[in-house]
């Protein structure tokens, strides 16, 4: 009964896209029907998706979807984001989240009529076109042919909390450059323009950033404590997928910072909306389309490849060839000088689009080879380190003045002490890699993620007046986004250079040492959960002859799938995280890899908060 209910509320919220969409042809519909319409759409989508979800909730195996991918034995988290962990489903969250931003945006008030109206009627189209993709290729509603009492159960891989809770914030991040990409076009055709649409676009541009932030973090993270190989970033082509927008939306959050100044580059940011949701398309179209092998990758068939592509270049190209043919009114004038806030924010946009432009052509590149040539290639992290990162160092430098530079005059506040600020730290790391074995990648990042905090604050310190309420942290807001990036970058760069990896095959009962920390492989438990069974070797970890704390490291065995997990072990500390990894056994002994992550715990504090940040930055104008 869930299916049909599920099916005939997406069959209605479609139609009443397409009422909206002809609307404009023969029905001059005012506001308020407009608004009444959309919210409608949106909640007909939501029931459509949570009837799919009660489904697997109540374990419906007469529904084919959720016969593939649950089973009765599964704990309800992994029920709940089982709705979202298969291809059928994951789609049906895409269409959800573009009802709710769609929802949310019917209630902005402080905006041009027409210009809400063409907006909700491109968000309309779009529900339209993958309302046609899941109706007709991916349907999550198709019923059974016989009846079965038992499902095949979800990807092992999948059933964890952190990425029960990736998808949907990914998602949010990705579909959020909808309502962006809506509002840049309907700028374009609306005859009473004016700029008000700039600071709406500067607030959801910020959601959706802010969402793709925590998404991306929250997989990295996964990836990190879930698949057992000691690292979190592995240019992975899903990886690099999900990293293009969020350059791309950087540049665009930097764009619409410009309409706080002078200058607009009216222009320029219609392009990033375009260019935003058009790489979050496109990377739909790669994991969906089976082109990319990955756990994230859920489709293989090539006809739903083939109608994600002809959606892709339906949107792109209807966005692009607005843009070409209604060019935007004339932008203030501009004044580039030396080093002025928008020479600074043009040079790190430039960047910034380099560095994606760079990062999709190793992506697609070896399935272009692949395609001309039936020879399949690989681009890997050696390609991306000396590209991407060479591309993004001079921004991140730029990034810590920035928010203290002039808009017109060449002038920097207290600029002979930033210059003596930055030449002591540079001295004090140099100094330092002299006597340990540093290398100049370790260097390069060191002085630069430190340059970026401690000259933010010093601005911070300098330029405001400590005022430690809600309104302090909104002007200064800016300056606690690029600490948050700073720390990451001080993370980032001693994780991956300075980590360090040991080997032992080892019985029970015996102890090494690992600097100055004594570890003690203390015995070996096997137990059974309600979905798996579970081997688990028992570290005891001491400094000092005192405990301080044991590690479980071990594999999972899931008899529905006959899958085996690796599932690590991680003692955390503040600067560094010691990675326990159990191998496969051999005459009594079992082989333990170690690795020892220094500051990977400030990615993540970094991140939360560049989130933070983000946060605060949408109840700014």
């Amino acid at each position: 009964m869930s299916s049909l209910i599920g099916f005939l509320s997406l069959i209605a919220a479609t139609g009443i896209n397409f009422v909206l969409l002809s609307s404009k042809i023969f029905i001059n519909f005012n506001i308020n029907k407009y608004n009444t319409l959309v919210r409608f759409s949106s909640i007909l989508t939501f029931i459509s998706f949570f009837s799919l979800m009660y489904a697997y909730i109540t374990s419906d195996f007469s529904n084919f979807n959720v016969f593939q991918n649950s089973h009765t034995d599964k704990p309800l988290i992994y029920k709940i984001s089982g709705t979202w962990g298969n291809h059928e489903g994951s789609m049906l969250l895409w269409i959800s989240i573009l009802s709710i931003y769609g929802f949310f945006f019917s209630f902005t008030k402080k905006i041009d009529i027409e210009l809400k109206k063409l907006t909700l009627l491109i968000q309309s189209f779009l529900h339209l076109l993958f309302s046609f993709f899941i109706i007709f290729t991916s349907n999550p509603f198709l019923i059974n042919s016989v009846v079965v009492t038992e499902g095949l159960g979800l990807n092992p891989i999948l059933q964890d909390p952190g990425l029960a809770i990736h998808p949907p914030l990914l998602y949010a991040g990705y579909v959020g450059y909808s309502i962006i990409f809506s509002l840049a076009i309907a700028s374009l055709l609306n005859k009473n323009n004016n700029e008000e649409w700039l600071y709406i676009a500067k607030k959801w541009s910020l959601v959706s950033w802010t969402c793709l932030t925590g998404g991306i973090a929250l997989g990295s993270y996964w990836a990190y404590y879930e698949l057992g190989w000691g690292g979190w970033w592995f240019w992975d082509p899903v990886e690099n997928i999900s990293l293009m927008p969020w350059i791309a939306g950087l540049a665009l959050v930097h764009s619409l910072l410009m309409i706080r100044g002078e200058q607009v580059l009216k222009r320029w940011i219609i392009f990033l909306s375009i260019l935003c949701f058009s790489l979050s398309i496109f990377g739909t179209f790669l994991v969906r389309s089976g082109i990319l092998t990955s756990v994230h990758s859920f489709a293989a068939d090539a006809s739903r490849g083939l109608f994600i592509l002809l959606i892709f270049f339906i949107i792109t190209g209807f966005g692009f060839l607005v843009f070409l043919l209604k060019k935007p009114e004339t932008s203030k004038p501009i004044t580039l000088l030396f080093i002025n806030k928008f020479s600074a924010l043009i040079f790190n946009n430039i960047l910034m689009i380099i560095a994606t432009l760079t990062v999709l052509l190793g992506t697609i590149y070896p399935i272009i080879v692949e395609v001309l040539t039936n020879k399949r290639i690989s681009v890997g992290a050696p390609y991306f380190n000396s590209t991407v990162i060479p591309i993004m160092i001079p921004g991140f430098l730029l990034m810590s003045i920035a928010p203290i530079l002039s808009w017109q005059t060449n002038k920097i506040r207290s600029a002979r002490n930033y210059v003596i600020f930055f030449i002591l730290i540079s001295l004090i790391i140099v100094i330092q890699s002299y006597f340990s074995k540093f290398n100049t990648w370790g260097i390069v990042g060191l002085i630069l993620g430190s340059w970026i905090i401690f000259a933010s604050l010093f601005a911070v310190l300098t330029s405001y007046k400590l005022n430690f309420n809600f309104r302090f942290f909104q002007k200064v807001n800016p300056h606690i986004a690029h600490i948050g990036v700073g720390i990451a970058i001080v993370g980032i760069t001693f994780s991956s250079v300075f980590k360090n990896e040991f080997t032992y095959n080892i019985v029970e009962g015996e102890n090494f040492k690992i600097n100055n920390t004594d570890i003690v492989f203390d015995k070996i438990e096997t137990t059974n959960e309600k979905n798996f069974q579970s081997l688990r070797a028992n570290f005891l970890i001491s400094k000092n002859k005192k405990v301080i704390g044991n590690v479980k490291a071990g594999k999972n065995y899931y008899p529905v799938s006959k899958m085996i997990t690796t599932e690590a072990g991680i003692f955390h500390e503040w600067f560094r995280d010691v990675y326990f990894i159990l191998g496969e056994q051999k005459d009594n002994e079992w082989l333990v890899k170690v690795h020892v992550n220094p500051f990977v715990s400030f990615i993540w504090l970094g991140v939360i908060i560049m989130v933070y940040s983000g946060l605060i930055g949408v109840s700014r104008r």
